[in-house]
């Protein structure tokens, strides 16, 4: 849209595209080329680890913060991996002991059954030294009208157990902001830094940049 703006007095060195399929690159490289005359610094493939939400990331969207496992904030999700729970807590119960270990799930507030279950899978987990427990629990609930019982938050105090997050939005409301969010790089997020870092550098033609800029 930059480039075909023509009441944009600017002189475009260079350009650098991101988040392109990988059988896409030389095209693009040759299509900007031809179209415009201007070189391409690079070509960025998709990654898709950097678009997975850390619980950090969460926490800001929701403006909210863990109830539980705060060591965890960085701990990222895939959004494929994303579960509703409408079953019972045995099912459930199967489900987290063979479904894929770092899967977000969300639950509806009332489910007082699924929330402390959670927790209890985890404690048990550690006991016996199974696979690691790398799971989260989006607790969800629409402002005014649904609450996570006392009794049932009370457990949470000076747990050092699994991450747990409430939020004030329906499940559906809360699934469909995530589904929508597009994760930022965040300086303290450390690990998404370095896989940024790694990821960008082989894709970019640093001696191009330092030829058009000097």
């Amino acid at each position: 849209q930059f480039l075909l703006d023509k009441t944009v007095d600017a002189h475009v060195m260079c350009l650098c595209s991101n988040n392109v399929k990988h059988y896409n690159c030389s095209y693009m490289s040759k299509a900007f080329q031809d179209s415009w005359g201007i070189p391409l610094l690079g070509c960025i493939p998709d990654r898709p680890f950097l678009g997975c939400p850390a619980l950090a990331d969460l926490e800001r969207l929701f403006k909210t913060e863990l109830v539980s496992g705060q060591k965890h904030r960085f701990r990222h999700y895939s959004v494929d991996d994303m579960n509703l729970i409408t079953t019972s807590l045995t099912r459930f119960l199967e489900n987290i002991r063979t479904k894929h270990p770092r899967t977000l799930y969300v639950c509806h507030v009332t489910r007082d059954d699924i929330i402390l279950g959670f927790m209890a899978e985890f404690q048990r987990n550690r006991r016996d030294d199974e696979r690691p427990f790398e799971a989260s629990l989006l607790v969800c609930g629409r402002k005014g009208k649904y609450q996570m019982a006392d009794e049932v938050r009370d457990m949470f105090e000076g747990l050092d157990g699994a991450p747990v997050m409430v939020v004030e939005y329906s499940t559906h409301q809360a699934m469909n902001m995530i589904h929508n969010f597009t994760p930022k790089l965040n300086i303290d997020d450390k690990n998404r830094v370095r896989k940024a870092v790694e990821h960008y550098e082989p894709y970019i033609d640093f001696d191009l940049l330092l030829e058009r800029t000097s």
